[in-house]
Parts: structure tokens; C-alpha cells; sequence
């Protein structure tokens, strides 16, 4: 793996130190980062999302000393169009019940550290972010798909994971996408 196991912290867990990483953390992208820092607080108070940070933690000084992404997960019901690949793929499914909207897992929000990008580190933080989901959420929550309201130039990332784009057109500034649950952890 291209990171050793990161501190994963719900943002309602965080110490001081934690806290002063998140407000120096930076995707790039001045709204994603708002999110983190200006939101995801209230989002967490009123029961709209969870957001946890992956922290990289120093043994030899016993704190976390980068903050190298962060995510949210909520959920979620979309429509899954017959454009979309993902059709064909339930009717290949012999357990899948047709419905016109489809439980999920939303990955609200998902960010890597500036610096970090382009290393393969935000595929390593997404497995971390799929094992979470699988032994933790599934357990008390029917889902089929995982899904991403994903901005076009990042659609690319998670295409390459098995994400396809669903044909859900309710957010027109980002690309609805979604992967099958039982497809990644069989």
C-alpha cells in the first residue's frame, strides 16, 4: 500500500491538534476545503452527513502530523437510467429487486492534500473508505450502490475504480455516479 494505516478521526473526535491540520488542510479546490472547515460541522449536527479525516500519525512523537484527506458519506436514492452501464449490470444480478430508485451510500464529499494528488494515495483512501462502508455501515444499513456526485474533471479517478455514471441528472454541476456494492467486495 502506498500509505501505512491512517488515523481515521470523525470530526466530532478531533483533538486540538487535528483541528488546527484540518484548518490548514488545502484539496485545491477552495469549496471542497470550505466544506471541511465551514459545514461539515452542521451537516454533522443535524444529521445530514458524517465526515472523517485521515490522519498521518508520527509514533516517535505520538500525534498525527498531516492530515492527508478527508470524507463524508450520507445517504442516498438515485435513479439509475437505461443509458446508464449500471443497468445492464443489475439485470445481470439475479438477486436485484428492479425499483425505480436505488438505496446507496453517498460519498458526500472526498478530498486528498494538495500535495498528495496524482500518487495513487486517493485510490489507497478510498479502499480505506470502502472497508468502512462494508464492516461498518452495511451492517446497519441496506444499500446497492456506492455513490458520487463527482465533479467532471475528477470523473476520470473514479471510472478507473468501476464507478459509472448513472444518467441521474439532478445536479447538472457534477456527474452522478455510482459502483454496485456486492461488485467490490466479491
Amino acid at each position: 500500500m502506498l500509505i501505512e494505516d491512517p488515523n481515521i478521526v470523525s470530526l466530532d473526535k478531533l483533538n486540538s491538534n487535528q483541528k488546527a491540520l484540518v484548518e490548514a488542510f488545502s484539496c485545491g479546490k477552495a469549496h471542497i476545503d470550505s466544506y471541511l472547515k465551514e459545514e461539515a460541522y452542521d451537516d454533522f449536527f443535524h444529521g445530514i452527513t458524517r465526515t472523517f479525516c485521515f490522519f498521518k500519525y508520527d509514533e516517535k512523537i505520538g500525534k498525527d502530523i498531516e492530515i492527508l484527506g478527508y470524507f463524508s458519506l450520507t445517504v442516498d436514492r438515485v435513479t439509475v437510467t437505461k443509458k446508464s452501464k449500471l443497468t445492464s449490470k443489475f439485470n445481470e444480478n439475479e438477486n436485484y429487486v428492479e425499483r425505480k430508485l436505488v438505496p446507496g451510500i453517498q460519498i458526500h464529499h472526498f478530498a486528498v492534500k494538495e500535495s498528495l494528488q496524482g500518487q495513487g494515495i486517493g485510490r489507497a483512501l478510498l479502499d480505506y473508505v470502502f472497508l468502512l462502508i462494508y464492516t461498518q455501515v452495511l451492517t446497519y444499513v441496506g444499500a446497492c450502490l456506492i455513490t458520487v456526485q463527482s465533479e467532471y474533471d475528477v470523473v476520470r479517478f473514479y471510472e478507473k475504480i468501476g464507478f459509472e455514471k448513472t444518467g441521474d441528472t439532478r445536479q447538472t454541476a457534477n456527474s452522478s455516479m455510482a459502483i454496485i456494492i456486492k461488485e467490490l467486495f466479491e
